[in-house]
């Protein structure tokens, strides 16, 4: 496993706060445009939901 660095934890947090349930065709673009996988983006998403309980 791999943490996302800074610039992909700035991306991911403004697309969360905007949308926080992104759908796959969005996970999949945020993946590839932050070098991830589309699980990891889509792991990092629920965590967040998690942790904003």
């Amino acid at each position: 496993r791999k943490r996302a660095n800074a610039k992909q934890l700035e991306v991911l947090q403004q697309i969360y706060e905007v949308n926080k349930f992104p759908n796959a065709i969005l996970r999949e673009q945020l993946a590839k445009q932050l070098g991830m996988t589309t699980r990891g983006v889509q792991i990092w998403f629920q965590n967040q939901r998690q942790g904003a309980k």
